[in-house]
């Protein structure tokens, strides 16, 4: 087994409304250990997200505070964390080309054409004069990816990166992430998709109402979920008949 990067302990977190009633996520009990893909699965609001935004140190930024337990770090920090968002157009600025806001981050040439063809966006098929309207959704996701990997992170939160995908382009995102695991990157991959999350992540976490139901194995999760939620998530899951 790897070593351990990230541990949280008895982890709380809390948006508070203008209204003044509070919404708490935990306690958390997790470690995430170097190489690791750890799924965190759960309904919507279950916060998911919400744990992804401490780790990247922006949770503060989105109206929320930790209120109680640890969050350490071991090896890394905030800045070795990369963030893969639901929507690619939330992270690219209409106004500027691929390009610019690509050298925007310090990188140089051969390092931008390293990334995209990494993420399968050779320069033969894409201009860096083009603007993310210009791109397909895939294209556009694809992208993203490739600003993460610009900052050679350590870490990489994906957070629903393939949910408004079509079938065969979340096959081929999911290949591609499989591929930057293979190589070496951690990753903490957000979703509401058991079956997706289980054919990716070692280890799984299931949350309920901002807390921890059960993790484990994708083996013993689908074998013997104990909690009512995970027994729904794993009945929910298509099988296909032939």
């Amino acid at each position: 087994m790897k070593h351990p990067i990230l541990e949280a302990s008895g982890l709380c977190l809390a948006y508070e409304s203008p209204e003044g009633t509070q919404t708490q996520i935990g306690p958390l009990d997790f470690t995430l250990h170097e190489g690791e893909s750890l799924g965190l699965i759960g309904e919507s609001g279950a916060g998911k997200s919400t744990v992804g935004y401490e780790i990247l140190g922006l949770l503060r930024y989105k109206g929320g505070r930790r209120v109680g337990g640890h969050l350490d770090f071991r090896g890394i920090s905030h800045e070795d964390a990369a963030f893969i968002p639901q929507d690619p157009l939330s992270a690219l600025d209409p106004l500027f080309s691929i390009g610019s806001q690509m050298r925007e981050l310090g990188a140089s040439g051969a390092k931008i054409e390293e990334v995209l063809r990494k993420v399968r966006l050779p320069l033969e098929k894409m201009s860096l004069k083009s603007y993310p309207h210009e791109l397909s959704g895939g294209m556009r996701q694809r992208l993203v990816i490739a600003m993460a990997l610009l900052r050679s992170p350590k870490l990489l939160i994906a957070d629903e990166p393939t949910s408004s995908l079509d079938p065969l382009l979340q096959y081929q995102m999911m290949e591609l992430f499989r591929e930057l695991h293979r190589e070496g990157m951690t990753f903490i991959f957000v979703t509401h998709q058991l079956a997706l999350a289980a054919s990716f992540c070692e280890r799984l976490i299931v949350m309920h109402r901002g807390k921890v139901a059960e993790q484990g194995t994708p083996d013993q999760i689908f074998r013997s979920p104990r909690h009512p939620v995970t027994q729904q998530l794993v009945q929910s899951v298509p099988v296909m008949k032939v």
